[in-house]
């Protein structure tokens, strides 16, 4: 499997990375299965969050007893809400871990020009206050909106940015990719399926072949699954031009709906998290309940008071760059959740 390097910071991983996002779906003895297979087969960076649920405390349990020869990236969008509820974040995932400094560590979420800017501020003092400390060895920024993600690259503060890219969204090839790659920011590859919409997974990840993307991490539950992912790295064979054409007219339905979770629709002024809700329309609506289905509509329920409030203002559909028909998914979303028991 390719080895790269993570920008300037030297760092060698292989190219196919651990996504902790689908960890809490699955028993403590799963997960240690499925971490352990990881680990077997030679993958060596492992990405999470404090927003994972119980993704730190899974994966510090089959890390921590290794020798460090695996990198982890987490972050926390704590930093939204003040500079001790990030701090707090940091230690709890130092914690949860089990290590004494995290690889990279950062903000998550960055989506807005008003953002950015907050989290230059205390946000950005503080993780270069852990760095000096060595409890932070790099510093990191997520986001879902390219024009904001340029920005954040340009300032010269960020030593890695992570960001969705796949054959749906591929808005980083407008320039995002470039500019960190000229600059030595390494580049992380989220929602590489487009959040499990995408279902020829071998094409999807055949497609990274093709770009010059950084780490690529998809997320995973199953040995089953890690040993398919890995199988399509070390072969190493990109896409063809006929296969590029017919990958791309398979997910050519999908494009005119799909939510790029840029965030230009917010705020709602009811409150709605919009891209919530498309997210979780474009995994469950009209789909067969599968267990995963079945996992992501019980966790949505809790979103469903909030999804009453929509008015049908259409305010955000005329904010969405791509004109979504917002109102609609959340009626057909609102639908669909009261019939889940």
């Amino acid at each position: 499997m390719e080895t790269i390097t993570l920008g300037k910071t030297g760092i060698r991983v292989k190219k196919l990375g651990f996504g902790a996002m689908y960890l809490p779906r699955v028993s403590l003895e799963q997960s240690d299965l499925v971490l352990k297979r990881a680990l077997e087969l030679g993958i060596n960076y492992f990405d999470t969050s404090s927003a994972y649920q119980d993704s730190e405390e899974k994966l510090g349990r089959v890390l921590s007893s290794r020798k460090k020869d695996y990198v982890i990236t987490s972050r926390s969008i704590a930093w939204k809400m003040g500079a001790d509820a990030f701090r707090k974040d940091l230690e709890q995932s130092l914690r949860k871990l089990r290590v004494e400094s995290i690889d990279f560590y950062g903000v998550h979420a960055v989506n807005q020009p008003q953002e950015l800017e907050q989290a230059m501020k205390e946000p950005l003092d503080l993780l270069k206050e852990e760095k000096r400390k060595g409890r932070v060895k790099h510093i990191a920024l997520t986001g879902h909106n390219p024009a904001v993600m340029i920005e954040a690259v340009r300032t010269g503060e960020f030593e890695m940015i992570m960001f969705p890219f796949n054959i749906i969204e591929q808005e980083p090839l407008g320039g995002l990719i470039q500019t960190a790659n000229q600059m030595g920011v390494a580049t992380s590859v989220m929602k590489p399926l487009a959040g499990g919409v995408i279902e020829n997974k071998a094409y999807a990840l055949r497609f990274f072949l093709n770009h010059p993307a950084g780490v690529v991490t998809p997320g995973m539950s199953y040995p089953q699954e890690v040993e398919a992912n890995v199988d399509i790295f070390e072969r190493g064979k990109p896409l063809s031009q006929e296969e590029m054409k017919r990958f791309e007219e398979e997910v050519a339905s999908l494009g005119k709906e799909f939510c790029r979770r840029c965030c230009y629709c917010m705020p709602c002024p009811q409150n709605i998290m919009i891209h919530f809700a498309h997210m979780i329309h474009m995994m469950c609506y009209g789909k067969e309940v599968t267990d995963n289905v079945a996992y992501i509509l019980k966790q949505a329920k809790n979103l469903q008071p909030m999804l009453e409030l929509c008015d049908e203002c259409g305010e955000c559909v005329e904010k969405c760059p791509y004109h979504l028909p917002t109102p609609r998914k959340i009626k057909e979303l609102r639908e669909l959740l009261s019939l889940q028991k």
